[in-house]
């Protein structure tokens, strides 16, 4: 297993399981409207645990660099909240968030298919 793992196979799928887990985080911290401003389940479980302090402080880092180029990027794309509606721009962000952590798991779950894959198709050669 170990072997595996430090192959260049096994390396490049550890790096998009953790891309795949950074993007995951960023899911969460649109989902909060590009701030680190947690429901109050969650700030009282992290409180418990904690973190609180950590998490808030690393979405809100996020929020004046890539929080704003995000909203600038939704906004020059057209998209539009109806200030009726429960919908934000967080709620897009997350859209695309999870768009790319499904296409990065996706060229993994490739990967490590592709060589169970061949694998099974390899016949045995008789003597």
């Amino acid at each position: 297993m170990i072997k595996y793992i430090l192959s260049p196979k096994g390396i490049i799928l550890l790096a998009f399981a953790g891309a795949v887990v950074a993007v995951s985080v960023l899911m969460a911290w649109s989902e909060l409207g590009f701030a680190g401003t947690l429901p109050d389940w969650l700030t009282d479980l992290t409180t418990r645990l904690g973190l609180h302090g950590m998490i808030a402080g690393f979405f809100n880092s996020l929020t004046p660099g890539l929080g704003n180029d995000l909203v600038e990027y939704l906004k020059g794309k057209g998209v539009s909240v109806n200030p009726k509606s429960t919908a934000s721009l967080g709620d897009y962000g997350y859209i695309l968030f999870m768009g790319v952590a499904l296409t990065l798991a996706g060229i993994g779950i490739m990967i490590i298919g592709r060589e169970d894959a061949e694998e099974k198709t390899v016949l045995p050669v008789k003597k």
